[in-house]
This record gives C-alpha cells, structure tokens and sequence, in this order.
C-alpha cells in the first residue's frame, strides 16, 4: 500500500469546502484591487499628472493610514463582538465594501487650482530634451530645459492647494479608515477562524493571496490603461482624465469580487462567547509576546519597502522607459506581472515547505531572500541598449514594435516568489497566535488581533508616506520635464538598493526570537480540543 504523504494539501483541506474556500478567497482580489490598484494610481495622478507638491499628496494619503491605528482595532473589537442572525463577520464587511466602491469613483474629483491647466499648456509648449548617453550611461542634458514657472515650495502650494489637499485627505480617510477597514478586518478574521488545523491554515491563506496575486496581473495596467482612454494626449495628461472611467470599472470589479465572501461565515460556536471589553481586550494583547515578535518584524520589512517604493514608477518611466509616459508604465506593468507569475507559480510549493518544515524557518527564509531580491536592483535596473529586447511585429502595411526589458525581470521573479509569498504564512501564524491566546485567556479575538497587526502595517505604511513625498522632493523630480537629471535618477536607485534590503534583514533578526513552532502548536490544540469548556469551538 502506498504511503500516505503528510504534506498533501487534500489532507489539509477537509474541514472547508473547496468552495467556501474559493468564495472567501475571492476578497484577496478586493484587496489587492484597493491597496495596489487604486492606491498606486493616487500618486502618479496627483503627483505627476496634475502636478500637485508631491509633499502635499504624501501628508493626505499618510493622514488616514494614522487614522487607521484607531479605526482598525476598534472595527475589529466590534466585529468580535456583535451577535446578528447574519454572524459577527458580514453586516460590517458588507459595509466597507459598498463604502470602497463609492470613494473609488469619487476620489478623482478634487477642486484644483489653474495648476492642471497651466502644467499641460507647459508640456505642450516645451522643446524635446535631448540628452547624450556616455559610456558609463550617464546622460547630460544638450539643451537645458526652462525653469518651470509653476514650480513652488510646499509652503506656497499650500497656499494654492489646500482644497485639493483637503478633498484627497478626507476621501483617503473615508477610502482607508473606513471603508477598506471595515472590509478587510472582518474579511481576515473570518479566514482564522474557518479552520483549526495548524498547515490548513497555510493553505486556506493559500487561495486568499492566489486571489490576491490574480489581480495583481491586472492592477499595473491600470495606469496604461488611463492612457489609453486619452489617445494621443496620453503624454501631456498623463492618466488625469482616463483614470476617471477606469475608476469605475474599479468600483465594479471591488463589489464583484468582495460580494461572495457574504456567503461564507464564521464558525457558529463562537457566537456565542462572552463580549470582551475594549481595555482588557487591548491589555491582554499586549502581554501576548510571539505576536509583537511578529509584528515587529512585519513592520521593519514593509517600511523599508514603502519608505522609497514609490520611486519604482520614476524609476521605470524616467530611467528604464527615458522619459516616454507609456512605455515606462508599459514596463513597469510587466515588472508587476511578472511579480504576480513567479508569486502564483510559488504558492503551492512555499506552503509545502512550510509544511515540511514549519511557518517559521520557512519565514526566515522568506525575508533573507528577500533582502537579496531587493538588492539585485542596483544591478538589473540598467537602461543599456543590450537590457531591451526589441522585436517588430507587422500586420500587412502596419508594424508595431514590441519592447522587453530583461534584466528587470531576475529581480520581479525573486519578489514574487520571496516577498509576495510572505503575508500567506504571517496570516496563518496569527491564527497560531490566536490558538496560544485562547489557551491563555479562554477567548477568541481573531478580529482584534488582525486589526493590530494591520494597523500596525498601516502605520508603517504612513509613516514612510510621510518620508515619500519629502525624498521625491529631495532628489530634484519636477513634474514639468520630460526627463529626469542623472543625479536625480541616482537618488532613486541607490535610495531603493539601501533602505529595501535593511528592513528585511532587521526583520529576520526579530523573528528568530518567535516562539511558536509546530511542536508547540499541536501541543496548544492537543490542550484547547481536550478542555471540556472548549471542546464544541
């Protein structure tokens, strides 16, 4: 009789039907359509489309991820604790997501100055800049571009900007405070507690983030996309008009895809435990020390990646793409999709290794690979002529040429298969964490504890909006040129190449100290199942 292998995923899955998995897997699609698609577009409209200080865009979208630091561990104390013939999870969830839907659409209709205006008639009026390409890829400019006129510090832009700035805080705030969190707490606390097992955690996660690496093969081609919608004005708008109808096929594709998981519940036998108080909740969370160790290194590693993340899309369209508006974002998007493949095609694999030889090794793996990932962009982010790959398709009188950039691509599969793999097993390891919690205190707070360790991210993810805004500033960008100097581009890049890899290695000294192994995992469930007051849960 052949042996059963321990680390097939049929073993694993039994308690959650395929299709209840399927369903609730779906708001990794949600998600990832709000935190990577409308997110991303936020800053490149703002910034490099309508010209707004880049100062003044980071300080509104880094305003609600503050907020969040509230919002979120409150929406999570509720959700924990309502009692409705619909379950704890639903009516709130069903809340965030019509809320999402209606700010996509309305996000992109701030008052602006004669700003716009003035930007676009510069660009159309602007000469072409020429610049000469050395043998050590440094260009220096042959016709020196005219100092824009519109071109402020940030204390006179908000002079002429508050209202912009006012309307992009509030709708960010009401987009991530409110509607996003009182989606995705919910949406994550439901996934805790759908399953008990220690490695079906892993794998329930699994179809979560599958959702999630989905549409992340659509997302960077949201930007493109908005050029598309303005044809031969794509180079001078830059995205300002077409992002608003692709703002509504967003609104669409959040309700379709974050709809289903209405149809997947929680597990009964926690309806009926007793209602926590805030302040004991928050006190206990507290002392519990394997999620702060896991918290810690989350928030280390992803402020490192968000401090300088935005300089990704300068870095393709100014350096990779030399200034041309779409086929920088054209790159970009297959950087993403490529992210997204290797992302898909690791799922399956990290989760058996994680399997075989538990959550944690499998983690520290994740993040010391990562910081080589990251690395590897001083070298691959190269715009050599032999890092293009060129190829001419022609259709009868018509040819269209088809542009690569290879080298981009070693970097994009190390992050996918690395980076993106690590929020399926950070997710499954609070479901452990809940587990030890409940030993502990005889309660389950799955809500809670998923809202702390978002807003937590969250925070991180503002404080480095705070920093974004001031770097960009820093390195000399002005929205008005159609390139970028060399030493403008040399920030960028070197700013990536350190602050990337620091973050992940920070992160893998704190985790080494996370105390919740397999063994000790089944030994907690082997306790909680036993407990005659807990056997039913």
């Amino acid at each position: 009789m052949a042996r059963a292998n321990p680390f097939d995923e049929s073993r694993h899955t039994e308690q959650v039907p395929r299709s209840k998995r399927f369903l609730w897997g779906l708001g990794g699609f949600t998600d990832a359509s709000i935190t990577y698609g409308l997110n991303s577009l936020v800053n490149v409209i703002y910034i490099n489309a309508l010209g707004v200080n880049a100062v003044l865009v980071s300080l509104a979208c880094a305003v609600p991820r503050f907020l969040d630091f509230i919002t979120d561990p409150l929406v999570g104390h509720l959700s924990d604790n309502t009692r409705s013939r619909w379950g704890r999870r639903r009516p709130w969830l069903l809340v965030g997501l019509l809320i999402t839907a209606a700010v996509s659409v309305l996000l992109w209709h701030a008052p602006l100055s004669q700003k716009k205006q003035s930007l676009q008639s510069y660009r159309e009026a602007a000469p072409v800049q020429c610049f000469d390409t050395d043998a050590d890829n440094e260009s220096t400019p042959t016709v020196a571009p005219p100092s824009p006129s519109h071109r402020q510090t940030t204390l006179a832009a908000m002079r002429t900007e508050w209202k912009t700035f006012l309307y992009l805080m509030v709708m960010m705030s009401l987009l991530y405070a409110v509607g996003y969190s009182l989606f995705n707490i919910p949406h994550y606390a439901m996934g805790y507690e759908m399953t008990t097992n220690y490695d079906e955690r892993t794998y329930l996660f699994k179809w979560r983030f599958i959702a999630f690496a989905a549409a992340g093969f659509l997302t960077p081609w949201l930007m493109p996309l908005c050029m598309w919608f303005e044809g031969d004005q794509a180079d001078i708008l830059r995205g300002s008009q077409g992002v608003i109808p692709v703002s509504v096929l967003m609104a669409i594709v959040i309700l379709a895809t974050g709809l289903p998981s209405l149809l997947c519940r929680e597990r009964l036998s926690l309806q009926s435990q007793n209602r926590i108080p805030f302040k004991k909740a928050v006190r206990m969370t507290l002392n519990n020390k394997p999620f702060w160790l896991l918290v810690g290194s989350n928030f280390i590693a992803r402020f490192g990646m968000a401090v300088t993340g935005i300089f990704f899309y300068y870095v393709f369209v100014y350096h990779i793409g030399k200034g041309q508006q779409l086929k920088g974002v054209a790159f970009l998007a297959i950087f993403f999709n490529t992210i997204n493949i290797a992302n898909f095609l690791a799922m399956s694999p990290i989760a058996a290794l994680s399997a075989r030889i538990g959550k944690k090794p499998t983690l520290l793996i994740m993040l010391s690979m990562s910081a080589l990932a990251y690395a590897s962009l001083g070298l691959t982010f190269t715009n050599h002529e032999p890092s293009f790959l060129n190829y001419t398709l022609a259709l009868g009188s018509k040819s269209w040429t088809l542009a690569l950039h290879w080298p981009s691509l070693f970097t994009a599969t190390l992050i996918g298969v690395f980076t993106n793999t690590m929020p399926m097993l950070t997710n499954s390891m609070i479901a452990d964490i809940c587990d030890n919690d409940e030993l502990e205190s005889g309660e389950r707070r799955e809500g809670f504890y998923g809202a702390v360790y978002t807003s937590v991210e969250k925070i991180a993810l503002s404080t480095s909006l705070a920093f974004q805004g001031v770097l960009l500033v820093a390195s000399g960008f002005d929205a008005a040129l159609t390139l970028q100097t060399p030493e403008t581009i040399r920030f960028w890049i070197l700013a990536l190449v350190i602050t990337q890899p620091a973050g992940f290695l920070i992160g893998t000294v704190l985790l080494s100290f996370y105390p919740l192994t397999r063994r000790r995992m089944e030994e907690i469930r082997r306790q909680l199942d036993t407990a005659p007051s807990r056997s039913n849960a």
